[in-house]
């Protein structure tokens, strides 16, 4: 007997869920369906001319059994034959819509976006750019970065019209921000997708390397003030002769830098035009050192004949 309620309350409950199913497909409803665009019968060595979607977005406003049928439906897509297509241009507007989507059933939409493309044909091109890498590095108290982002491989090959090629000077990676680093980074990082069906990736990321050490300060003395472009008969004397320095830098980086690193110089025509009593001498440091202190900072001179 309990068995024989069991199988009434499942057919009851079926029942009222198909009952329920029915009065609200009956209902019409508004809705936005993404269709992916195929392009299909592109000749060899050629593409598209100008910046293609890769989506056509398309609403509709029907009764649910009518717009069941676009999720029941498979591999629904825009399609487009390129076969007939030359160098002249050509347009789709949102009236073409029924002959590029294979509707399941007699929808009329109500708005195509894009609604209007514009289609040519071009010379396919392939062009190597430098890779841009869109990262954000934020460093644990104490630590940093070491040296320069390393970026593997530098370049990739991307293809296209001829058109779009030609104007494309490099390719960004996908943003990516790192918080509270302590280690080196070493990842691989995808590029940026093409917006556009007119140009493809033939690689799609690159491995990116940050050297994080622990950052120090050294203090570096008896760096030379030189001087140049001097006459063969002139000779000048800094007062003092030499400087001291504080850095900041990863700590393996600092412990292979020595004095000769570091060079403090002071162009002799300056001195000439120079009508102050003291000068500040242009200061070079190895890449990525960042200099926290110089002592002093500016130097007496005396200009005079060598003997």
């Amino acid at each position: 007997m309990e068995q024989k309620r069991y199988h009434i309350v499942i057919a009851s409950f079926l029942f009222a869920a198909l009952t329920w199913i029915s009065v609200n497909l009956r209902e019409e409803y508004t809705i936005v369906k993404h269709f992916p665009v195929v392009l299909e019968n592109l000749k060899q060595g050629k593409a598209l001319k100008y910046p293609f979607p890769k989506m056509v977005n398309v609403r509709f406003k029907a009764s649910g059994w009518s717009l069941a049928g676009l999720y029941l439906t498979p591999d629904l897509h825009y399609s487009i034959d390129l076969s007939t297509l030359g160098p002249d241009d050509f347009f789709i507007t949102a009236k073409d819509l029924p002959e590029h989507v294979k509707l399941p059933v007699s929808l009329q939409p109500i708005e195509v976006a894009p609604d209007t493309m514009m289609l040519a044909i071009d010379d396919y091109r392939e062009k190597r750019v430098p890779i841009t890498v869109n990262l954000t590095t934020v460093y644990k108290l104490g630590y940093g970065q070491v040296g320069s982002v390393r970026v593997t491989p530098e370049s990739i090959t991307i293809g296209g019209s001829r058109h779009l090629i030609e104007s494309i000077e490099s390719w960004p990676t996908v943003y990516q921000k790192f918080d509270e680093l302590n280690t080196p980074l070493n990842i691989d990082l995808p590029l940026e997708e093409p917006t556009t069906s007119s140009v493809k990736l033939l690689h799609n990321s690159a491995r990116i390397q940050v050297d994080v050490q622990p950052f120090a300060e050294k203090m570096f003395t008896g760096i030379t003030v030189a001087a140049v472009s001097i006459p063969l008969n002139r000779e000048i004397i800094f007062i003092p002769p030499k400087m001291d320095i504080i850095v900041r830098g990863g700590i393996d980086q600092l412990a292979k830098l020595s004095t000769e690193d570091f060079q403090a110089s002071v162009n002799y025509q300056e001195l000439i035009a120079d009508s102050a009593e003291t000068i500040q001498p242009v200061f070079s440091a190895p890449p990525e050192i960042k200099v926290v202190s110089k002592k002093p900072e500016r130097f007496q001179y005396i200009i005079r004949k060598k003997l």
